[in-house]
C-alpha cells in the first residue's frame, strides 16, 4: 500500500459530456474577442487586460477531450509546459493509448509472479494512494478496480454484449480495492524509492483512473502555474475545473452547471445554476447522457463496485466543490454510486472534508428535484 502526498493546491480518460462552462461574463468590462480556442483545437492568445494583468489563454484537445486555461500575468508561459503534462498523464494511464502503463499493469495475466514499473513520474503511485484513501472513505463506493465491469457492461472499450448474473458474479469475484485481489507497493533502498511492484489475484484484475485522473491532472496543471508564480487562474480540462484566485474582474471564477437532461450536443445544454469559485475545484458526475436502453430499462455508464450493475437510486448528477479535483472528481463519482439519501449521511459523517455538494436527483414525474448544502447554496445562482 502506497503513501503519497498530495501535490499542494491540487482523469487520463474520455469525456462524453462537459457538465461545466466557464462562463465568457467572468471576464465583464476586460476586453473581448477572446476565444479560448476549443473550437478549433489549438493555442489562443489573449488581448484582455485587468488591473491584475493581462488575461493569458492556452486552449487545446487532451485526453478525448478539451482544455481550457486562464491566468492572470504579464507573460504568457509556453505551450509545453501544460501540453507535455498532458502527454504524460496519458502516458501513464490512459486506457485509449496502447502503450501506456496502465494498460502495461492490465495486461499482465500472472497470479504467480509481480509487474514491476518504474514510476519515474509519479502519476499512478499518487492516484492508487488517492484512490485507497477515497475507497476507504466511501466504504467501496469509489473503486478503480470496477475496469473489468465497465468492460462486461459495453462503457469501456470492449462491445457490449449480453450481461447475465452469472457473468457479473464471475468478475465480482476478483474485482474490489482489497490486497489479496489487487495490490501495489513501493519498494525503498536506504530510503530511497526504486520500483513499484503490482500483485493480481486473477489474471482478469484491472485498474480503471478514469474517474479520478481527469481531475488529478486538472490539479497538477494548476501546481505548474503556482510554481511559476501565477495566483489567479482557472484550469478545465473535460469539464473538471480548479479555481484559484480571482479572475480578470477581480471576482471569483464563474462556473456555470448543467441541468440533468438527456443529449451530447452544444445544443442540448441548459444551464442550471452559475457557481462563484475560488480556491476550490467544482466537478460533475452524472448518469444523463452516457447511457443505454435495452428492454425498456435504462443501464448508466456508473457501476455500483458491490453490486456489479449501473447504479440505480434516482441522482442524476452530483457537482461536488471540494479543495482539490482530484477529490471532487472522484467524490462526484462516488455519490452517484451511493445515491443521494446515502450522500446526505456520508457528509454529515465527514464535515472536515471542506465540501459543497449540488444533488439533482429524479422526482419520479419526468423532472428533477435539488438539493444543496447550505456552503454550496451561498456561491451558487440560479439562472
Amino acid at each position: 500500500m502506497i503513501s503519497s502526498q498530495q501535490p499542494s493546491g491540487i482523469t487520463a480518460s474520455q469525456v462524453l459530456a462537459v457538465p461545466f462552462m466557464v462562463l465568457a461574463f467572468g471576464f465583464a468590462g476586460c476586453g473581448s474577442g477572446t476565444s479560448n480556442g476549443a473550437d478549433s483545437g489549438g493555442p489562443s492568445v489573449s488581448t484582455e487586460v485587468s488591473k491584475w494583468g493581462p488575461v493569458q489563454t492556452h486552449a487545446g484537445e487532451a485526453q478525448g477531450t478539451t482544455y481550457s486555461i486562464k491566468y492572470l500575468s504579464e507573460s504568457r508561459l509556453e505551450d509545453s509546459v501544460f501540453e507535455d503534462l498532458l502527454k504524460t498523464v496519458d502516458q501513464e494511464v490512459s486506457l485509449w493509448l496502447p502503450g501506456s502503463q496502465i494498460n502495461a499493469i492490465n495486461q499482465w495475466g500472472r497470479t504467480d509472479s509481480l509487474y514491476g514499473f518504474v514510476d519515474s513520474d509519479q502519476i499512478i503511485g499518487p492516484l492508487w494512494a488517492l484512490s485507497e484513501e477515497l475507497n476507504e472513505l466511501t466504504r467501496g463506493a469509489f473503486d478503480p478496480t470496477v475496469s473489468p465491469l465497465v468492460e462486461l457492461w459495453g462503457f469501456g472499450l470492449s462491445k457490449r454484449g449480453e450481461v447475465t448474473q452469472e457473468g457479473v458474479d464471475s468478475v465480482l469475484a476478483y474485482t474490489g480495492l482489497r490486497p489479496e485481489r489487487f495490490d501495489m507497493n513501493e519498494e525503498e533502498s536506504n530510503g530511497m524509492y526504486q520500483r513499484t511492484w503490482v500483485r493480481k489475484g486473477h489474471p482478469n484484475a484491472a485498474l480503471d483512473f478514469n474517474a479520478i485522473a481527469q481531475g488529478y491532472t486538472v490539479d497538477l496543471l494548476l501546481e505548474e502555474l503556482r510554481l511559476r508564480g501565477v495566483m489567479n487562474a482557472m484550469v478545465e480540462l473535460g469539464g473538471e475545473v480548479v479555481c484559484r484566485g480571482v479572475n480578470a474582474s477581480g471576482n471569483p471564477w464563474r462556473i456555470a452547471v448543467d441541468r440533468p437532461l438527456a443529449g451530447t450536443g452544444a445544443s442540448d445544454r441548459v444551464l442550471e445554476t452559475v457557481v462563484s469559485v475560488k480556491d476550490r475545484a467544482i466537478c460533475t458526475s452524472g448518469n444523463y447522457r452516457k447511457f443505454y436502453e435495452q428492454g425498456g430499462r435504462r443501464y448508466s455508464h456508473t457501476i455500483d463496485p458491490a453490486t456489479g450493475y449501473p447504479a440505480e437510486n434516482g441522482l442524476l448528477s452530483a457537482t461536488v466543490l471540494a479543495p482539490s479535483a482530484a477529490y471532487a472528481d472522484a467524490l462526484a463519482t462516488a455519490f452517484m454510486v451511493l445515491g443521494a439519501e446515502q450522500t446526505r449521511g456520508f457528509l454529515a459523517t465527514y464535515p472536515g472534508l471542506g465540501l459543497d455538494v449540488l444533488l439533482m436527483s429524479d422526482d419520479g414525474e419526468g423532472g428533477y428535484k435539488l438539493w444543496e448544502t447550505p456552503g454550496f447554496k451561498a456561491v451558487s445562482s440560479p439562472l
